[in-house]
């Protein structure tokens, strides 16, 4: 028993904990270095995911505000349209910024992201509009000024899609495959019912 416990906290202390790099694996300079996120790192990631979002919905209002200077109106579709255009615009600046800063792949876009994306902007698109629609049926009566009309909606828009768009590029657009961890972490352990996972 005791040198099963001593065995075990040689192993355990081979295993590098989640902020560290796996530099000393055969081979590791030839390959991608993988991270798992640790708790600092996913502080990090939702930091850098507010600041691309605080962009992207400058990026977002600023177009709201030029159609809505340029195209004035108070109809509720057309309100629908431009924020539809607005975020579109947004959204790729988002795309551009999330892949490679927030979430730091170094990889070609590929057609899989790609489609993930969009899906997800259309989807972004959908709750938003469903959001700002509700708002503005709801602000309309009190708000006379068009221009603060359309974006107090908007801002009630933003708030409400912003946690659906992170969860939605973070666990599903911009995912990795991590690769199978080789060595004592992933070896069966005779006091685990299944293999150590980090």
């Amino acid at each position: 028993m005791i040198e099963t416990v001593a065995i075990y906290k040689k192993e355990a202390a081979n295993v590098l904990s989640p902020d560290q790099y796996r530099y000393n694996e055969p081979g590791a300079q030839d390959q991608e270095i993988y991270r798992v996120p640790g708790h600092s790192h996913l502080l990090r990631q939702v930091l850098r995911f507010g600041l691309v979002g605080g962009l992207n919905t400058l990026v977002d209002i600023v177009i709201l505000n030029g159609l809505l200077w340029l195209l004035p109106t108070t109809s509720l579709l057309m309100l629908l349209a431009y924020n539809s255009l607005a975020y579109s615009i947004g959204a790729i600046n988002s795309f551009l910024l999330n892949k490679y800063w927030t979430f730091g792949s170094s990889k070609k876009v590929t057609r899989r992201e790609l489609a993930r994306f969009t899906l997800i902007t259309l989807c972004g698109i959908g709750w938003s509009g469903a959001i700002l629609w509700l708002a503005s049926k709801l602000l309309h009566p009190f708000l006379v000024n068009a221009t603060v009309w359309a974006n107090a909606s908007k801002v009630v828009a933003i708030a409400g899609t912003a946690l659906i768009s992170y969860l939605g590029m973070r666990l599903w657009v911009f995912v990795s495959k991590m690769p199978k961890m080789a060595g004592p972490a992933s070896e069966h352990h005779p006091f685990q019912k299944g293999p150590v996972s980090l």
